[in-house]
């Protein structure tokens, strides 16, 4: 098996950080390829078309930083954050930047500690980077021994073995969350969880808010503000409830609008977390539970074995908990992400403007629909990463995100993109598809969408543009099916795609669904990026699909669009 590779730059000798790195995603059964771009040279990775940075295609770039490296001098921090930008618009390849703790005494408040603040804040939105501070992690596993002066002052090693082995498992967490299909949605607990003491005996004034309680507020404001939708579950009277929000609110630092949701009831929390999976329109399994009554927790994993259940309460450690959880692991999030509660808001107001619609053209006329599509551009590419990796309905799943690098790479396929706004907001870039040109027709290697855009004619739109790219006059559209992507299987037969040649790709059986689709949360991920994949394939065979369309363009009516982006 191909191993995807990890290139490591550092601003410091990062050597004894390798054998540790690869020792931690073995255990991870996440195994990679480690290697080492030249000492001191990350600023150079950054910008040379030809460094290890650059070449790696198929992985993950990280670079670790010391401001102190560069004398705290404030130009070379902007400097490096517009090499930052630099790389990520040219390049699109996902690269972690751990900012690592200067030597002591710690820095006051000179440049040092603002340069620190400022890089992290630079570069926090600029796509495919992740901007990590390595503090955090040696925090989490409470690695109090992290300097080694006398490392530092002969080879330029600045840490001790327990600080590099911190640095490794906090960078394994990283590749892991590329890796497994993500959680989405943090349905918390009320009552001894967001706050001390029963809100339905006691008045909100009498409630605790301080010490872990206020900490697991702020971890979830965290987790809020990189795109995890936050929603609650109490087994309490809705009043109660209601009422400490209404008279604590600056106090808690969480507003009852930081929840998309919300089930206050006496139900079993398992019905509650089903419901409200309807209400967001997203599977059980993109779900985490965060509770302190273990009869609960025990329900819930009961009846929803998918669900990921954190246990907070008594004799715990709620904040290290939270910390400790995989699951909840983001590192690369999008603009998208960053408005994804946002986006859940309007959604309600969506479906009361759309009630009694009797199409999708009267439906996009009422909610003032508007689709742009365009080719691709390499900033592009971590959102597109993040569709592939996401999306389980609407989808081809003929090409994981790991794959889709090598895709690219194949002569004359092209990225595609379609954005989706309408009056009440903008949901971003919510479909992507590669397609190559194959003698006067197009192959679809692969389509993504979210599920927020179904019946909203983005689909026809994006598929019609890549036709009219090609002048084509039909699509061969390959699907490996999944269980879970009947919603694609559906679209395409809807608009005439004839019926489908149905074939076993390598070796699977074409009635049965791949095993790899969906694994679970938790288990050893899948690391084939094109499953069966000997070569580059025939222009009209794609040996990912158990099912191949031809999809005439003239039943593609799309939405309005603002024309198409070449």
């Amino acid at each position: 098996m191909t191993r995807d590779l990890f290139t490591v730059a550092a601003t410091f000798t990062a050597d004894p950080l390798l054998p540790l790195l690869r020792d931690a995603l073995e255990h991870i059964e996440a195994p990679h390829r480690v290697e080492s771009a030249p000492y001191g040279q990350l600023v150079e990775q950054l910008l040379s078309p030809s460094s290890h940075f650059a070449r790696n295609t198929s992985g993950i770039n990280a670079g670790l930083v010391r401001i102190a490296d560069w004398a705290g001098s404030a130009e070379r921090v902007d400097a490096f954050m517009a090499a930052v930008r630099e790389f990520a618009a040219a390049q699109g390849r996902p690269t972690v930047l751990v900012l690592c703790p200067d030597p002591p005494p710690p820095p006051g408040p000179g440049e040092p500690a603002a340069g620190a603040a400022r890089l992290l804040a630079g570069v926090r939105e600029v796509p495919g980077i992740a901007p990590v501070d390595a503090a955090d992690w040696f925090d989490a596993y409470g690695c109090r021994d992290i300097h080694d002066p006398g490392a530092a002052s002969i080879a330029h090693i600045p840490y001790t073995e327990e600080a590099f082995a911190v640095l490794a498992l906090g960078l394994a967490r990283v590749v892991r969350s590329t890796l497994v299909r993500p959680r989405k949605v943090i349905v918390a607990d009320c009552d001894e969880t967001l706050w001390g003491g029963a809100c339905g005996d006691r008045p909100p004034r009498e409630l605790e808010l301080g010490g872990d309680f206020a900490r697991v507020r702020d971890f979830l404001r965290l987790r809020h503000d990189e795109g995890f939708v936050l929603a609650l579950a109490s087994r309490n009277d809705p009043e109660s409830v209601a009422r400490v929000f209404a008279e604590r609110t600056g106090e808690l630092g969480l507003t009852r609008e930081h929840f998309a949701a919300a089930r206050v009831n006496w139900k079993p929390k398992s019905q509650n977390i089903r419901s409200l999976a309807e209400e967001l329109g997203l599977g059980t399994d993109s779900f985490v539970l965060v509770d302190d009554d273990p009869y609960v927790c025990a329900e819930v994993a009961e009846a929803l074995p998918e669900v990921a259940v954190v246990q907070v309460g008594p004799g715990t450690d709620p904040p290290a908990l939270l910390r400790h959880c995989w699951e909840l692991d983001r590192f690369f999030s999008t603009a998208e992400d960053r408005t994804r509660n946002a986006g859940y808001r309007a959604e309600a107001l969506r479906r009361e403007a759309a009630a009694g619609a009797p199409d999708t053209a009267r439906l996009n006329e009422r909610l003032g629909t508007v689709v742009t599509v365009a080719r691709a551009v390499p900033g592009d590419l971590p959102r597109i990463t993040q569709l592939l990796a996401r999306t389980n309905q609407f989808t081809s799943a003929t090409v994981s995100a790991t794959g889709l690098p090598a895709l690219l790479e194949r002569p004359g396929a092209t990225a595609w993109t379609a954005r989706l706004r309408d009056r009440f907001g903008d949901y971003g870039t919510i479909a992507a598809a590669v397609a190559t040109p194959a003698g006067g027709t197009v192959r679809l290697d692969c389509f993504a969408m979210s599920c927020r855009a179904l019946e909203r004619g983005v689909a026809e739109a994006l598929f019609a543009a890549v036709a009219d790219d090609a002048d084509a006059r039909e699509l061969r559209v390959g699907v490996r099916r999944t269980g879970r992507n009947g919603p694609a299987l559906d679209f395409l037969r809807r608009h005439g795609a004839e019926a489908p040649t149905v074939r076993a790709p390598h070796g699977s059986d074409p009635h049965r669904s791949d095993p790899h689709s969906s694994a679970p949360h938790g288990s050893a991920p899948h690391r084939s990026g094109v499953t069966g994949d000997t070569g580059d394939p025939d222009p009209g065979d794609d040996p990912l699909a158990d099912l191949a369309f031809v999809v005439p363009v003239a039943r593609l009516v799309p939405s309005p669009t603002e024309g198409t982006t070449a």
